[in-house]
């Protein structure tokens, strides 16, 4: 397979000796590539042989001829050399900043860039009413694996492993989980979802992506989802079932304006969408009691990577201390509680 690695960012100490390494942009070639049949790449900033944090970029997705359009906008098809995130990086992403949970963990970071929700293994044709044609490489698995697969040789026996992700990539980091905790069955795992909590809560059908044959089919609650009865909360209660030592959580925003959007898209009232979050996380918490979830009060959307993420509070609780009690492996309660 050819790798090529090129690296960003001052040098600074070497992995295992106390120093966060330089971030590198990864380009594994093979069978990776974006929507548009761009290639992929990845970052990646080796420090604590200890601690990994592994995090999913948000991008969207589609679903059909309209839906994938580039003119739709509805994900993002190509990655570029400015989302390096040791240039732009906020939030957990900023590495500089002490205050930072991770900022002396290693950081695997996977851009979206597929429409798949880091879930695909297909070249999709989609076609018009009138006869016309759109192809999309939906590779999100495929870029993710590779990713994941160096990472692991990498930072081979971390004590703590957290599995972040926004949007979409929060998706991406419930369906990748599974693979993380078996490779590393003596670390403390913990998944967080950054803004999914109504996404996909009602049933759907992954089959345009290839994704059912990709799903973790040693947890036999997953396997017996069938076509047009995936959701999101049955997958958090069937992977939390299986894995009980592990941790998984959610952090949203109660008035989201994205996940609202796709709410009212799907024939729900704009004004019922609170109600709706709130079912949504109850229904994984009666499955899941190693689920944790963090409301947060605004419409904003993604607080762990972005601008907020110090000043955000819920229930009198700084986020950034909720999150850093997440990293350290101890329980954290429901907030507001």
């Amino acid at each position: 397979m050819l790798l090529l690695v090129t690296v960003a960012g001052l040098v600074a100490g070497p992995i295992g000796k106390g120093g966060a390494g330089a971030w590198q942009q990864v380009r594994p070639g093979g069978r990776t590539l974006c929507g548009r049949g761009g290639p992929f790449a990845f970052w990646a900033r080796l420090a604590s042989p200890h601690r990994l944090l592994i995090y999913f970029e948000g991008g969207g997705f589609c679903w059909d001829y309209q839906s994938c359009l580039p003119a739709a906008s509805l994900f993002k098809d190509h990655i570029a050399d400015k989302e390096n995130p040791g240039l732009r990086g906020m939030g957990i992403l900023d590495l500089t900043d002490h205050r930072n949970p991770f900022h002396d963990w290693s950081v695997l970071y996977v851009p979206s860039c597929t429409g798949d929700l880091y879930a695909g293994d297909s070249t999709r044709i989609y076609r018009s009413a009138d006869g016309r044609t759109l192809t999309v490489q939906h590779r999100g698995h495929v870029n993710a694996s590779a990713a994941l697969d160096w990472i692991f040789q990498r930072v081979p026996r971390p004590d703590r492993v957290v599995v972040a992700g926004c949007s979409a990539g929060s998706v991406g980091s419930m369906l990748h989980v599974p693979r993380i905790i078996e490779r590393y069955p003596d670390a403390r795992v913990a998944q967080l979802g950054d803004s999914l909590g109504y996404l996909l809560s009602e049933p759907g059908d992954l089959r345009p992506w290839q994704a059912y044959a990709l799903l973790p089919d040693w947890i036999p609650a997953v396997g017996a989802l069938r076509p047009g009865q995936f959701t999101l909360p049955r997958l958090y209660d069937a992977v939390a079932a299986h894995y009980p030592r592990s941790a998984f959580g959610q952090v949203n925003f109660r008035q989201d304006a994205l996940q609202r959007a796709y709410f009212a898209a799907a024939g729900g009232r704009p004004e019922g969408f609170d109600r709706a979050l709130l079912g949504n996380l109850a229904e994984i918490r009666a499955g899941a009691p190693n689920f944790r979830s963090c409301l947060l009060d605004g419409s904003g959307h993604c607080a762990l990577a972005s601008g907020d993420f110090y000043r955000l509070r819920s229930g009198g609780i700084a986020l950034r201390d909720w999150i850093a009690a997440v990293a350290a492996g101890r329980d954290v309660p429901n907030l507001p509680t």
